[in-house]
């Protein structure tokens, strides 16, 4: 089974305090905050995210603390030009998934948050507290197919509250997060679906920590075991590469990994197939029968593959890909349902 991981950016700064002290704290969840502070944070919430999306750094540090401020240095400036051009160019705006109020009998203490409602997503953020009040906002991108976690930790300097802590990872693709392609995957591998399953759990995998250090699922080690498990067992029953030999031209599939589609109207996750071909690729319509052989075999390749699956990607290569080699290929799809 050949492994896919996309590029997934999850950036943050923080601020690094001392050593935890022993205290006590408080929490307020959600619609149980005073109404005051969570409207003094959702203003700062709502400047943060403009800021981040326009680039003003100007504008952003002036609800930075200075603590912050200083740890961050140059990094502060690639977080903005790195997330700000993404979010101007595909996200419309913001939801807030869960709101926290802590607060504490001291500070430099361990401050751990969670949803009052037990769900499969339960997640655990866990920070240092270096005020003896923070507030901890969770933020999701709208408007896109896929969204971006920002978690916004801030701390009462004073009179005003200011950012200690912020983090930004991917969060959902295609309106999934980690533990929903979780679930899917567990209920593949239980039928028997190891192709299907080791492609959804590999997604799991890609967004399963949008909160870097911050953030936790408490599935997390299911997700990990599960992770581990359908990927051996898919090396282990499938023996790549596997040569097609009911195809006159004998293509030879060397791995097949998940591919992410974002165009309007065909959004998805689909399986992409590689395989190398003994057929020169600008003769494209020698191409194409070999092609249309190997769709006809497929589901007897690789089991549950068209039932699970509305389109299949394939990408017929020139050679089998290596370190230091240059390969050509060229591109199919299969519309199933």
């Amino acid at each position: 089974m050949k492994k896919y991981l996309s590029a997934i950016a999850i950036v943050g700064i923080s601020l690094l305090g001392p050593s935890c002290r022993v205290g006590t704290s408080g929490t307020w969840v959600n619609d149980h905050i005073e109404p005051e502070i969570k409207s003094q944070v959702e203003l700062l919430n709502k400047q943060l995210y403009d800021d981040i999306k326009r680039q003003d750094l100007t504008d952003l540090k002036q609800i930075l603390s200075p603590e912050l401020i200083k740890g961050a240095g140059k990094s502060l400036d690639s977080v903005i030009n790195q997330v700000g051009p993404a979010l101007k160019t595909t996200s419309s705006g913001y939801m807030t998934i869960d709101s926290y109020y802590v607060k504490n009998t001291t500070t430099n203490i361990s401050n751990t948050v969670m949803p009052t409602i037990s769900s499969t997503d339960d997640y655990i953020v866990n920070y240092l507290a270096l005020n003896k009040e923070m507030y901890v906002s969770l933020l999701k991108t709208t408007g896109t197919v896929n969204s971006m976690l920002i978690i916004a930790i801030y701390g009462k300097h004073g009179d005003d509250w200011k950012l200690n802590i912020l983090q930004m990872g991917e969060y959902e693709i295609i309106g999934k997060n980690a533990p929903g392609y979780y679930k899917y995957a567990l209920k593949l591998y239980n039928t028997g679906d190891l192709i299907d399953a080791a492609d959804m759990i590999i997604i799991a995998g890609q967004i399963g920590s949008p909160g870097g250090t911050y953030f936790k699922y408490k599935n997390e080690s299911e997700m990990k075991d599960l992770y581990s498990k359908i990927l051996k067992e898919a090396n282990t029953f499938y023996k790549f590469p596997i040569t097609v030999n009911q195809i006159k031209t004998n293509p030879v599939i060397f791995g097949v990994n998940p591919q992410f589609i974002g165009e309007k109207g065909k959004e998805g996750i689909y399986p992409s197939i590689n395989y190398k071909t003994n057929i020169n690729l600008a003769d494209t319509a020698a191409l194409r029968k070999e092609n249309d052989a190997l769709q006809k075999n497929i589901a007897g390749i690789f089991k549950g593959i068209v039932t699970n699956n509305n389109h299949i990607l394939y990408q017929a290569f020139d050679q089998l890909p290596g370190l230091g080699k240059k390969t050509n290929r060229f591109g199919f799809a299969q519309k199933i349902k």
